[in-house]
């Protein structure tokens, strides 16, 4: 995954490659000279656990 950062600093787009981001900032016109691009960590999904046997399902309050 990589962010490509505007010359202020803010993530404008998050891919997974370069070209992805190159591609991007062409479709909306940002000029690439105060731009960076920088690798991100791969997100985490985090698991759910319900204790017991408990159904979520169809409950309304």
């Amino acid at each position: 995954m990589l962010g490509l950062y505007d010359g202020t600093g803010m993530l404008r787009f998050v891919g997974s490659s370069i070209e992805a981001c190159l591609e991007y900032a062409e479709l909306f016109s940002i000029p690439l000279d105060p731009c960076s691009l920088q690798a991100l960590p791969e997100p985490v999904v985090a698991s759910i656990r319900v204790r017991g046997g408990r159904h979520l399902e169809g409950r309304s309050s």
